[in-house]
């Protein structure tokens, strides 16, 4: 059992203190947080301590998980590393490629592992999408075309508006779930053009919408939204192959599933499958993967070098918006 604790204890970090509780692999010994009467609170709640994140580098712990906002990832990783400790970093892994490489460099260093949280990979739907694909059944992937996002509301005015705390809007915010997502599938790219906006969220000091264009060495695109004004579901991505195509259709709150569509020209057959009646597990199936690997010794995915490759490609969306041809 990897004994765990979990630093930054808000929505998403007690999700995954919880997710501890329920692996067989970990053992749950402790919850920090800079707040220390939420990490209190949700200590009291899990039946387990809760330090000061200070303290919590003192205790024996063999993995820590970093939820705290973007800003604190970096360095909080990097400290956890130098104590010895494999870490799963919330995503973005860092503010920009610059830091995300030396969270790199100090787990080689170290000889210890970083995983860049990912858990959109283990959405029943995209699992599902990415054994198709491996499978072979639509061929080799020539497109990548998706969109994700919300509403906006449960982030307002929040951390997520303060560029200096979150390093940016969307696109670090839900941008790079699918921006992993295509690269999971269609493997590096060499070149990018991008542009934010401002259009629902006037007064937010950060971006609420933005675009990528990413491109392959083979010339192959990746067209990539995210948004916090996206009011009709949450995910959507459609790949397409040399023999077909697969739609991951995530907009359960407005259409009523969690779907997958997909056709082979093998057969010629339409097919669907429904997920939205499995209660989402992704957390705990991510958590597992990341023990299992640290189990076996091996690299879990996806890696900090991962993390750069994500980083560097919001960072050339910011640049490429700041280089627009007007027409």
């Amino acid at each position: 059992m990897f004994k765990t604790i979990v630093i930054g204890i808000g929505s998403f970090g007690e999700k995954r203190a919880k997710a501890v509780q329920e692996s067989l692999l970990g053992e749950l010994i402790g919850v920090a947080d800079i707040n220390i009467e939420k990490a209190n609170e949700v200590a009291k709640k899990l039946g387990v301590p809760s330090y000061a994140v200070d303290e919590a580098f003192e205790k024996e712990a063999d993995v820590m998980t970093i939820s705290t906002p973007n800003k604190f990832h970096t360095p909080l990783t990097i400290k956890a590393l130098e104590a010895g400790r494999h870490v799963l970093c919330e995503k973005p892994l860092s503010l920009n490629a610059k830091e995300a490489q030396d969270i790199v460099q100090t787990s080689k260093k170290r000889g210890k592992f970083v995983k860049m949280g990912s858990n959109h990979r283990y959405f029943s739907t995209v699992m599902r999408a990415y054994e198709i694909f491996k499978n072979r059944e639509i061929g080799d992937i020539v497109s990548f075309n998706g969109r994700i996002g919300n509403n906006g509301e449960r982030i307002r005015k929040s951390w997520f508006w303060d560029k200096e705390i979150s390093g940016g809007g969307t696109l670090l915010d839900n941008g790079c779930h699918l921006i992993d997502l295509a690269r999971w599938f269609m493997g590096d790219f060499s070149e990018a053009l991008g542009v934010t906006s401002n259009i629902y969220w006037k007064d937010c000091p950060v971006e609420d919408t933005a675009s990528g264009i990413f491109i392959t060495a083979d010339k192959k695109m990746a067209l990539i939204t995210s948004s916090w004004r996206q009011l009709g579901g949450y995910i959507h991505f459609e790949i397409s192959g040399t023999d077909g195509y697969i739609t991951v259709d995530g907009r359960f709150d407005t259409h009523g599933g969690d779907k997958i569509y997909w056709k082979s020209n093998k057969n010629g057959l339409i097919r669907c499958e429904d997920f939205g009646h499995i209660p989402p597990q992704s957390y705990l199936l991510e958590l597992n993967s990341f023990y299992n690997s640290l189990k076996d010794n091996m690299q879990p995915e996806p890696s900090a070098e991962d993390g750069v490759k994500v980083m560097k490609m919001i960072d050339a969306i910011y640049e490429s918006n700041n280089q627009k041809v007007c027409l």
